[in-house]
């Protein structure tokens, strides 16, 4: 048996994430806190910046610090503005094998144009 099976990565649309929320996964948004002020944020999503405005980040610790979120067993939803940076993320995140599944979204540009709702960032 091979046991360097990493996690599964699964693209999801807004409602595939509305029901995965309803089950309890977590939802993380990785995007900074200006964009959260910009546009809101999701309720009960958990905001853990992943890059900084230079593109810089530090994996360990987002990694130590997700894996505390309570039901992240049953896997994850990434979310930023478009989808691009939580590919990167959840490609790095998959060779961890820490996360059985990483759900991966287009983020907030697609939860917008289907008129989903969010709560002010504050």
């Amino acid at each position: 048996v091979n046991k360097n099976i990493y996690a599964e990565i699964i693209n999801i649309n807004p409602s595939e994430m509305k029901k995965l929320m309803m089950n309890n996964i977590p939802l993380i948004d990785i995007r900074r806190e200006d964009e959260w002020k910009l546009t809101g944020v999701i309720k009960n999503s958990h905001l853990h910046t992943f890059f900084d405005r230079d593109g810089k980040y530090d994996f360990k610790n987002f990694v130590e610090t997700i894996k505390k979120i309570e039901n992240v067993d049953n896997g994850i939803i990434l979310f930023c503005r478009t989808g691009r940076r939580t590919t990167i993320i959840a490609n790095a995140l998959e060779k961890t094998e820490i996360f059985k599944k990483i759900y991966n979204t287009k983020g907030i540009k697609d939860w917008i144009s289907e008129n989903n709702k969010l709560i002010v960032y504050k």
